[in-house]
């Protein structure tokens, strides 16, 4: 597809390095000549320097022959206007990056006014994606499918753990339940792992499962953690404010650590919570704000080294469970080297949706995209179908007939409405809901999953 990216910042140059890997024509729009030079020669891609809003700008872009333009500016009003100048100069489709709160209510009423094809918000996507930890805290990291029914937990296997040493058959036979090992990583090596597989301390895991099935398998195995009850954050901006909102319509209490003085009054008019107005990086405050017996521990100030130091700190207390903003991906490794494993950040949680949308676009009449997950630190996709018609040498084939490629899974089949982990005698049919664990190339039609 020919798509335009308006705003070369981090967001768009993870967006065009990810789209630009799946063969997309992509032309790179930003009025910063340096930046928008440096990302076009590393990434290949056309760079037009000028105001994304511009009609000349966007002609110049290609906007009237261009399959999709994606703004992702700084600013939420221009990126609406880049989006709505494009439509009329003939632009199929358009998404607009739009995080302020007190646009949520007007984009709702708006979108289709505008030819919006799909907005954005990176602050509420990370903020459902804490809640979703809170949870499940047991686990690093947890996705949901199936409109929440079937869960992606990842976690890390611990020395000692009653895991270690076993096949997936042997943990099968231990505890009892329906699931399903999709992925393993070790020692920056990723797997989809065979029936010999053995599990080791220190593999990264991720598996499958219907929601309460997987509180009762962290329970067997002797991982489980409560339910978190109380939070306590650093950090009071948009993020803080979107899962704030999230938090109390769960009825856990939290309180908010922030030194600016008018975010703090913000908060206070707009939520039932503590709200105090501190230095969240003075361990003394910490401390008295009790980070050692709180449930839960979210660090997202708008700095990451401020992050990851309050967060080692909390890891220090044995605090429950620890959550880390990092903005800059290229800290993830080594922040997770030091035991912070339940990071989140809104470039890739972005990058991920509109990756999603692009990917429906491309799909073929046969299936439809409902979601997309990146798993594993971007080593795998947990990509979620659903089947639309009969097709031939795919669905109503037993999975053991198919020749499926080594680096796909069949994670789930729902099939009117019965969530199954499948066995080799299950079979895909019209109108299921397919969950694949993909490891090589993505696929645009189902039976791309085929060898």
């Amino acid at each position: 597809m020919n798509i335009i990216v308006v705003g070369a910042g981090t967001v768009g140059s993870v967006i065009c390095n990810q789209l630009a890997t799946e063969k997309h024509d992509i032309t790179l729009v930003d009025q910063d000549m340096a930046v928008l030079t440096e990302t076009s020669n590393k990434l290949d891609i056309i760079g037009v320097h000028g105001n994304g809003a511009s009609v000349s700008t966007l002609r110049k872009a290609g906007a009237d022959k261009a399959d999709l333009l994606i703004a992702v500016t700084d600013q939420d009003e221009l990126n609406i206007l880049c989006c709505a100048s494009a439509k009329k100069l003939g632009t199929k489709n358009t998404v607009a990056r739009v995080r302020n709160p007190e646009y949520s209510e007007l984009m709702q009423m708006l979108s289709k006014d505008l030819n919006l094809s799909l907005t954005i918000n990176p602050e509420l996507s990370v903020a459902k994606e804490i809640s979703r930890m809170l949870r499940f805290p047991f686990a690093s990291k947890i996705d949901t499918c199936y409109h929440g029914r079937v869960e992606l937990a990842e976690f890390t296997v611990e020395e000692g753990s009653v895991l270690c040493g076993l096949t997936p058959a042997q943990i099968h036979t231990k505890v009892g339940l329906h699931f399903l090992i999709c992925c393993v990583l070790r020692k920056n090596e990723a797997y989809i792992p065979k029936g010999d597989f053995v599990l080791q301390a220190g593999d990264t895991v991720c598996m499958t499962a219907h929601n309460d099935v997987m509180v009762q398998f962290f329970k067997a195995i002797g991982a489980y953690k409560h339910p978190v009850r109380d939070v306590l954050i650093v950090g009071g901006g948009r993020m803080t404010y979107y899962l704030l909102t999230l938090l109390q319509k769960s009825k856990i209490s939290a309180t908010v650590i922030e030194p600016n003085k008018a975010r703090c009054r913000a908060l206070a008019e707009q939520f039932d919570c503590t709200i105090i107005h501190e230095d969240g990086t003075k361990q003394a405050v910490l401390h008295e704000e009790g980070v050692a017996n709180t449930d839960a521990f979210i660090a997202l100030s708008d700095e990451d080294e401020e992050n990851a130091i309050v967060s080692l700190y909390a890891k220090s207390q044995n605090t429950n469970k620890i959550i880390t903003l990092i903005k800059n991906m290229q800290y993830v490794d080594l922040f997770k080297g030091v035991g912070l494993d339940s990071i989140v950040s809104p470039k890739y949680s972005t990058s991920n949706e509109i990756v999603r949308y692009v990917r429906s676009l491309a799909m073929t009449k046969d299936i439809q995209i409902e979601s997309l997950h990146k798993l594993m630190d971007n080593r795998f996709e947990a990509l979620e179908i659903m089947i639309n018609d009969h097709v031939e040498g795919v669905t109503g084939i037993p999975l053991k007939q198919l020749k499926i490629r080594q680096d796909i899974l069949i994670a789930t089949i729902v099939h009117k409405d019965k969530i199954v982990t499948p066995s080799g005698n299950d079979k895909m049919e019209k109108g299921d809901t397919v969950i694949l664990i993909t490891k090589g190339e993505h696929i645009d039609d189902i039976k791309d999953i085929l060898k």
